[in-house]
């Protein structure tokens, strides 16, 4: 037991977000949040130079629980890592933010997101072979990247990064997407942008599929085999699990055009985090039932 972490009780670390301009285009409703895929990074960045022992490449039960709202104008934003230990090695990393009340001089934390680290994993995800991925293997739908992001997933074009045509079949999706060169950290877990792309073509499937706008909500695991890298194109498959009229959950898989694989996600939760408010447009909706009928 020698190589677990030895922590007692809770930790609190403060973290600094440098609020770049490249962030004002990850919208929810009109407003700027921060991506889930920079929170991941910037808690395994800050866990790991505490606690080197963990492995920030193996991250389980991920919860994204409520949206970091950003702000023009604003340079930086003062938030915490709270890190507590585990079961079996486990380091539990959550981002928390402290508000303050506006009528009492009381302040509150909210926690934005939370995961498991860990140092040892038992648990890898073994790739399937590439062609295995390849084949949508029914009647297919072909929408283009520019479609994508002008009706479907309406983000700035920092996050355009499914490039080419989005393909949808009832079997999953499939998407060629990027990894932009910013001022966005890409380490220790590579190039956020290829991820959060991953993430645009569920959603998409979602709306096709199951009628809902779906956003990420968590994760059972996530395994980086190998870092993306700013500048490069990958491919990404997403193969439905689960599906309901409120709940997809499905699994990721993330590889180069070589074939080598980089990322892999088991057990991804796409709910509609808009209390139905939002909808999507109606050529999406009625596009499956169309090739039904």
């Amino acid at each position: 037991m020698a190589n677990l972490p030895q922590i007692k009780g809770l930790k609190r670390f403060p973290l600094e977000i440098k609020v770049h301009s490249y962030l004002m285009d990850h919208r929810f409703d009109g407003n700027a949040v921060f991506p889930a895929v920079e929170a991941m990074q910037l808690l395994a960045a800050s866990t790991q130079s505490h606690f080197p022992e963990i492995k920030p490449q193996y991250i389980s039960d991920a919860k994204f629980e409520k949206f970091l709202y950003l702000h023009k104008g604003q340079p930086e934003i003062e938030i915490f890592n709270e890190i507590s230990a585990g079961e079996d090695g486990t380091m539990i990393s959550k981002l928390v933010s402290r508000t303050k009340s506006k009528t009492l001089s009381i302040s509150r934390l909210k926690e934005h997101v939370s995961l498991s680290f860990h140092t040892r994993w038992n648990n890898k995800i073994n790739p399937p072979p590439v062609e295995t991925l390849t084949d949508l293997e029914s009647k297919t739908f072909c929408i283009s990247a520019e479609k994508v992001y002008h009706e479907l997933v309406p983000f700035g074009p920092s996050y355009h990064n499914i490039i080419g045509d989005l393909f949808l079949s009832e079997n999953g999706a499939i998407a060629t997407i990027h990894a932009p060169e910013n001022h966005a950290a890409s380490e220790p877990l590579g190039s956020p942008f290829p991820l959060d792309a991953a993430f645009h073509a569920a959603c998409a499937w979602c709306q096709c599929f199951l009628k809902f706008i779906g956003f990420p909500v968590g994760f059972k695991k996530r395994q980086v085999l190998n870092e993306t890298v700013p500048g490069k194109k990958y491919v990404a498959r997403m193969i439905p699990v689960q599906a309901a009229p409120d709940l997809l959950i499905c699994d990721l898989w993330i590889w180069s055009t070589d074939g080598r694989f980089f990322e892999a996600i088991s057990g991804l939760m796409m709910r509609d985090v808009s209390g139905g408010r939002q909808r999507p447009p109606k050529w999406i909706m009625n596009l499956h039932s169309h090739e039904k009928g």
